[in-house]
């Protein structure tokens, strides 16, 4: 399997942005495209801030085989840091189609989810001295406010198109790489006229 290019999601956002002129819609997808570069790259308190998320985001995450709610910063945190510890924060998601309305917006993608075998799910039986891949297929419904903050993820995966691929040291994309390469492509979120909205 050849290198996955980290970018590909941030170009992909900035390709949909192009069809889009709905100034709400245009901004809960640069909000996206913010929250993309500073979840992969370990950044997590910065999706967090006043004008990119309410008050109180509630996740609905059904991965791994698991069925889990977490509602509040602090839980939704505590589920970045303990991937970020693990340097399990690394994805490159490809394919991503998107709908997006003033409620939100949905998409599909598979997301690639660089791991050494000791972070792989016990499913999946990799070796812990080898370094892979997991491939999945996920369906998100994200709701967004009126101006365009995020309230929550809903986070489905398909099992039946996961992957385990085992990539080499080369081919393997680290947390500092994922750094070096996406946080230059930050900008800044749009400001939105909330009275020509209405």
């Amino acid at each position: 399997m050849a290198k996955l290019d980290v970018t590909m999601q941030i170009r992909g956002i900035d390709a949909f942005l192009e069809t889009l002129d709905n100034p709400l819609h245009r901004k809960i997808i640069e909000n996206y495209r913010r929250h993309a570069i500073f979840e992969i790259t370990g950044n997590k308190e910065q999706i967090f801030t006043p004008d990119m998320t309410v008050e109180h985001p509630v996740y609905y995450v059904n991965v791994n085989g698991m069925s889990l709610t977490l509602e509040g910063e602090e839980a939704i945190l505590g589920l970045y840091s303990s991937l970020e510890e693990r340097e399990a924060t690394v994805m490159v998601v490809e394919d991503e189609r998107f709908m997006v309305s003033d409620w939100g917006f949905a998409s599909e993608s598979y997301f690639n989810a660089f791991m050494p075998g000791t972070l792989v799910p016990p499913s999946w039986d990799a070796d812990p001295d080898k370094l892979y891949i997991l491939r999945q297929f996920f369906s998100m419904i994200w709701p967004y406010d009126e101006s365009g903050r995020m309230i929550g993820e809903h986070v489905y995966e398909h099992v039946d198109k996961s992957q385990l691929i085992e990539v080499n040291p080369e081919d393997y994309i680290t947390l500092a790489e994922a750094r070096e390469k996406l946080l230059p492509l930050l900008r800044p979120l749009p400001e939105l006229d909330l009275q020509a909205q209405t």
